[in-house]
Formats: C-alpha cells, sequence, structure tokens
C-alpha cells in the first residue's frame, strides 16, 4: 500500500487481493508459457523494454545470455535494456542484478528511466525515441529481436515511437512502418507480452 497524492490509499491490484483473503481462501493462478524466444543466431541484437514488472521476463533472457556467454562461449549480439519505474530509491528493486549484467558485458547497454525524478516525466519510449537512428540499424541491418514486457498503454506507446523511428529513420510512410512491425511480429522478432 501506498499513499496518493490526493490523500487516498493505493493498493497494488493483486497484492490487495491476495492480502484479503483468509487462511483456507482458494485463489485461482495459472502460469502463461513465456512468447519471448531468443534469436537463433546468437550473434543477432536483442532489445529488450520492460518496466517496472515487465523486467522479469528480461531478466529470465539475461541470465539466459549470460550463461551463454560464460559457459558456452557463444559470441553474442548487444543486449540493449530499457527499464523504468518511478523512482530508483524505492522501485529499482533489480539494480545489483541489473548493474552486474551490465558490469560482466552481459547488458550491452542499460538505459534507465526514473520518471519521477524530474519535472517532466521520462518513459522508457522517450529513451527509445532519443536512441532512433542507433535502434533503426539494430532493427534492419542487424536483424534484432525486440521484446516487449508491461502495461497494455507502455506497450501501445513504445508500438508507436518504433513506428516513428521506422518513419524517421527508415523513410517510410506510417502505412508501411506498421506493415514492417507487422512483419517484424509475424517472424517473432517484434513480441510484446502486455497486460491491463
Amino acid at each position: 500500500e501506498s499513499e496518493k497524492k490526493n490523500g487516498g490509499k493505493f493498493t497494488g491490484l493483486c497484492s490487495g487481493h491476495l492480502s484479503s483473503l483468509s487462511k483456507g481462501d482458494m485463489v485461482r493462478v495459472f502460469v502463461r508459457d513465456s512468447t519471448f524466444r531468443l534469436p537463433k543466431q546468437p550473434e543477432r541484437p536483442i532489445i529488450m523494454i520492460g518496466p517496472g514488472t515487465g523486467i522479469a521476463p528480461m531478466r529470465a533472457i539475461l541470465q539466459e545470455r549470460s550463461y551463454e556467454r560464460k559457459s558456452i562461449g557463444d559470441a553474442q549480439g548487444p543486449n540493449i535494456l530499457y527499464f523504468g519505474c518511478k523512482n530508483r530509491t524505492s522501485d529499482y528493486i533489480y539494480r545489483d542484478e541489473l548493474e552486474a549484467f551490465s558490469d560482466e558485458g552481459t547488458i550491452t547497454e542499460l538505459h534507465l528511466a526514473f520518471s519521477r525524478e524530474q519535472a517532466k516525466k521520462v518513459y522508457v519510449q522517450h529513451l527509445l525515441a532519443q536512441r532512433g537512428a542507433e535502434t533503426w540499424k539494430l532493427i534492419d541491418d542487424g536483424k534484432a529481436s525486440i521484446f516487449v514486457c508491461g502495461a497494455v498503454k507502455m506497450g501501445a506507446d513504445v508500438d508507436h515511437t518504433l513506428q516513428d523511428i521506422i518513419v524517421q529513420h527508415g523513410g517510410m510512410s506510417r502505412e508501411k512502418a506498421k506493415a514492417y512491425l507487422g512483419k517484424l511480429q509475424t517472424a517473432g522478432r517484434f513480441v510484446q507480452e502486455l497486460w491491463s
């Protein structure tokens, strides 16, 4: 539970529900297999966008890439992570792990958006837009896979930002940019696991 600006209380959806249960109450839970698949060619780049709890599958991907790099000696393409949360002091709960991945070379680029640490909110899609030319080169020339996990609104914003990047740096119309992303989805190179 946390306090809202208006004085009310914010209770997390799942944690709030679970904390309201009594011993012996039944909870319906299911586990869904992830749709994220590492590229068959390990030299291809991976762009991961996982703010908030969307970081969970990205951690699994990074653990796998770290293992492959250390144990198998696979040459890998860049592993680029965009992570965001409200505040680094209270929400950046995997800081040590992500920085260790960065220090060991598993994360090639770590881009952090702490939305409430400045007057104007900064989100992962803003950081992605700032690196538009590099992102386009990774996607088009490098055949990068793009994994997005988090809230539906963020996913839509990232999708729109990717379209903007394709229009600006790929020289395509908006319609062709949408079709380009659609082809990436069909090929398993643009995968979004989103929730509301």
